[in-house]
């Protein structure tokens, strides 16, 4: 017995985009248009496209073969001040 539904797979979910850190004051300058959605934006990328964080996060999730060429990507990660193993016990 059928139940006269066809089966179908279930949608394959977009790539979850990767949280840029762009923490750095050297991301803020004066508004341009972003590249990518043309609308104003202080941010910059390192490259200094004018861009937002979440536009730039978007178009590496949906180009992951072109994410490794670098345009968008994150701050290099602080050193620590403290030495040993972090642990403040």
């Amino acid at each position: 017995m059928t139940s006269g539904r066809t089966r179908t797979s279930p949608p394959i979910p977009a790539a979850r985009p990767v949280l840029l850190n762009w923490r750095d004051g050297t991301h803020f300058r004066k508004d341009a248009p972003c590249v990518l959605c043309g609308h104003s934006t202080p941010l910059r990328s390192h490259a200094g496209e004018a861009v937002h964080k979440v536009c730039a996060e978007t178009w590496n999730a949906d180009h992951p073969e072109r994410v490794l060429e670098g345009r968008f990507v994150s701050d290099p990660e602080p050193r620590s001040r403290t030495k040993g193993t972090g642990d403040h016990a």
